[in-house]
């Protein structure tokens, strides 16, 4: 029975409204959080990362900041360019980064229900395009993901506004293609801007935040797949797959795979390409888990002690997780008619763990990699359950309540594991004792008590926090950053360099290739040597050196880390300028502009010269503009002077932070100055 049209335009008022009060409650139960701080890659990202700090809206600022990015080859420029705007506003404060994360969460949910709205309608041919049911069905499920706790680390972790952001044209792109799509089906005008023109244009903005964007073509696969199978109009969508998706795949696989089947890609993880394929079905199997029966139990910010699965049977749960795996791929073929909603939210789920669970040599969990898959698991659980998709059957008010008791635990998880992340005390805390295994969150709260203690030898927070860093450095897989942090904080306080964290750091680097974080932990020893706020034997320093530059790959950071250590420290300028050489040859252009800066500090003004103009012509626009202009000044000054750097102690050479823009050589000072 259809409802008179001033009933359902009175329910859609109402819908809303309630729509207004569920944004509005995301944003109270997520505004203590806003307290927090940094954490983990917001450090590498936006904190050390100086291009993003701008002081102006010049387009050379603006434009140097928009490829600062470590994160990725591809740099994220309108993430980058949204964290230096919130610099320029705001300054390096934490709480306006998260507040601008939260405004992007919020506009997603706004986003998710505008397209939500029209799939049920699609759903059953014949019915209206929105109706009353079907957008209460598109309310909850848009509340649920909402206040879901998988999405928390895309509010509160602030360097994952580069999903967050991404999602927003994923969104778009998506309503888009339902838009576009219909009007195709029904013959009326206004598809080829939304489907030829809109879903495209959306991806190449989505993945100038993130790279999962170019996921859209795959969501909008599924959504055809599904909802759109016996509708007017296959042919051209057929097209339509073939150029933006088929083509585009080709010719990404093409340059990916070689990358990502050559050794040297897993040299930085514990485990093989196979391995990570093995693992991953479990780790799918507990997102879905995780987001149907969101426990507080189930959500934590480390992962690193996941176990990796070595065989079929290694651990016992990888084939049945396998199995698991195979039946969620059947079932979205299996109820495609049937059940459609349901066989869409299963195929979306999947489709957005194509990047991040596949072949990439990527970390094995993290919790952010949900941020659009939570859509399709809640969307097939709603779809599920929903008791007005078969009006009249039973347990509607069982389903129901079981509805509602899923909103009511996420909304409480979530509010739980907010409150944690307000304070960076209570969350390392909180984080050590639930992962118990993990070195990263035993680090992370040795560290948290070290900044606590200030550095006091008689604080009980300081020797609370050397016994931390002490189990963190003896857990399995711990990397070089708890050792290195032992050895800082016994200098610090003025004791012995502890003999045991000197040994760790000789058998990590003599068993296993460095990590990113690895070579992070030996810069910042080396800084601290060279900038003397430490005071280590520079013996012990260089036969770690010798040791992590020896490795295969090499690695850019450690080799101009030992340019600096040689230069600063040991007075050896050949040595410095054959390993600053090394690094650049990396193909960094970072590392070739500390090349270029250094020789032209030595009074090498030839091969500078030179270095500087085939850099040129690779760099982006305004990519390291504020360097290239100090560094062409430089090379200019040293025409009218040519006075060559005298090597030793008392000069500094600098190395990279972020995209380099506080580099040595400010204008103004003599061509020969190093700092």
């Amino acid at each position: 029975m259809v409802a008179p049209p001033g009933e359902s335009h009175l329910k859609s008022a109402r819908i809303r409204l309630v729509l207004a009060l569920v944004l509005l409650a995301s944003a109270v139960v997520y505004w203590p959080g806003l307290r927090g701080g940094f954490e983990f890659d917001d450090f590498p990202n936006i904190v050390d990362a100086t291009a993003l700090h701008v002081e102006s809206l010049s387009l050379t600022e603006l434009s140097a900041a928009a490829w600062a990015s470590p994160a990725s080859d591809f740099q994220r420029p309108l993430a980058s360019l949204s964290f230096a705007l919130n610099h320029y506003f705001t300054g390096l404060a934490p709480g306006p980064m998260k507040l601008t994360n939260l405004a992007i969460h919020l506009l997603n949910g706004l986003l998710l229900f505008v397209l939500l709205r029209r799939l049920p309608g699609l759903a059953a041919p014949g019915k209206p395009a929105t109706s009353a049911s079907g957008e209460m069905l598109a309310l909850l499920v848009t509340a649920l993901w909402l206040l879901h706790p998988i999405n928390l680390t895309g509010v509160l972790y602030v360097v994952q506004r580069m999903e967050s952001l991404a999602q927003v044209f994923v969104l778009l792109g998506l309503i888009l293609y339902v838009e576009g799509r219909s009007r195709l089906a029904a013959g009326t005008p206004g598809v080829p801007w939304r489907l030829w023109l809109g879903v495209p244009a959306c991806v190449v903005a989505g993945a100038t935040a993130k790279e999962t964007a170019v996921l859209l073509p795959v969501l909008t696969l599924v959504l055809e797949f599904t909802l759109f199978r016996a509708r007017p109009g296959g042919r051209q969508m057929l097209a339509f797959h073939i150029v933006f998706l088929v083509f585009p795949a080709v010719v990404g696989l093409s340059w990916l795979l070689p990358r990502t089947m050559d050794s040297p890609a897993w040299i930085f993880r514990d485990f093989t390409m196979m391995e990570r394929l093995l693992t991953q079905p479990g780790v799918l199997l507990s997102y879905l888990a995780w987001t149907v029966l969101p426990l507080p139990g189930f959500f934590g910010f480390y992962r690193d002690a996941w176990p990796v699965s070595t065989g079929l049977l290694h651990p016992w749960t990888t084939l049945p997780a396998l199995a698991g795996l195979t039946l969620l791929v059947a079932a979205v073929f299996a109820l495609r008619r049937r059940r459609p909603l349901v066989a869409l939210g299963l195929g979306w789920f999947l489709a957005a763990h194509l990047l991040t669970a596949t072949i990439l040599p990527l970390e094995l969990v993290f919790e952010h990699r949900n941020y659009f898959a939570s859509v399709g698991a809640l969307l097939a659980l709603v779809a599920l359950l929903w008791p007005q998709v078969e009006p009249g059957a039973r347990f509607n008010a069982v389903r129901t309540g079981v509805l509602a008791g899923i909103l009511v635990l996420a909304g409480t998880t979530l509010l739980l594991r907010v409150l944690e992340w307000a304070d960076p005390v209570r969350l390392a805390v909180a984080e050590a004792d639930r992962n118990p295994a993990s070195s990263r969150a035993a680090y992370n709260l040795g560290r948290t008590l070290v900044v606590l203690g200030g550095y006091d030898p008689d604080s009980p927070l300081t020797r609370e926090a050397a016994g931390v860093l002490r189990r963190a450095m003896a857990l399995d897989g711990s990397g070089l950053l708890p050792p290195v942090a032992l050895l800082m904080l016994a200098d610090r306080t003025g004791q012995t360099a502890p003999a045991d964290a000197w040994a760790a750091i000789e058998q990590r680097l003599r068993s296993r290739g460095l990590t990113p974080e690895d070579s992070t932990a030996i810069r910042t020893l080396i800084d601290c040597q060279v900038e003397q706020r430490c005071r280590l034997p520079d013996q012990a320093m260089l036969e770690m050196l010798v040791l992590a530059s020896s490795k295969e790959p090499a690695d850019a950071m450690v080799l101009y880390a030992f340019a600096r250590f040689a230069y600063n420290r040991l007075g050896d300028e050949p040595l410095a300028l054959t390993l600053a050489r090394d690094a650049a040859s990396a193909g960094d252009p970072q590392y070739q502009l500390n090349l270029v800066e250094f020789l032209a500090a030595t009074g090498h003004r030839e091969e500078a010269l030179a270095e500087f103009g085939r850099l040129r012509d690779r760099v982006r626009a305004g990519q390291f503009a504020a360097q290239m202009a100090r560094i062409e000044q430089r090379l200019d000054c040293m025409a009218g002077e040519g006075a060559p750097a005298e090597a030793g102690a008392d000069t500094n050479l600098g190395h990279p932070r972020g995209n380099g823009d506080d580099e040595p050589g400010v204008a103004g000072t003599p061509c020969r100055d190093l700092d």
